[in-house]
């Protein structure tokens, strides 16, 4: 299964949904992210110092040694 994510804009995204929900094969997933996880993330990345921060390359990595 391959997944999609698109922006819809605001004015369009009711009529976006019903035509997406006319198809059988398509799962519609609507979610937000609340406003306090947000401003967890901005706290952090504001307090955060370069030195501690680590390649992506290497945390997907460590990923999938886990599995």
């Amino acid at each position: 299964m391959r997944q999609i994510t698109l922006s819809v804009p605001e004015d369009k995204y009711e009529f976006f949904v019903e035509l997406l929900q006319t198809l059988e094969f398509v799962s519609i997933e609507d979610f937000e992210i609340p406003e306090e996880h947000k401003n967890i993330v901005r706290e952090r990345i504001k307090t955060s110092s370069k030195e501690n921060w680590v390649k992506w390359d290497d945390v997907k990595d460590s990923f999938k040694k886990s599995r």
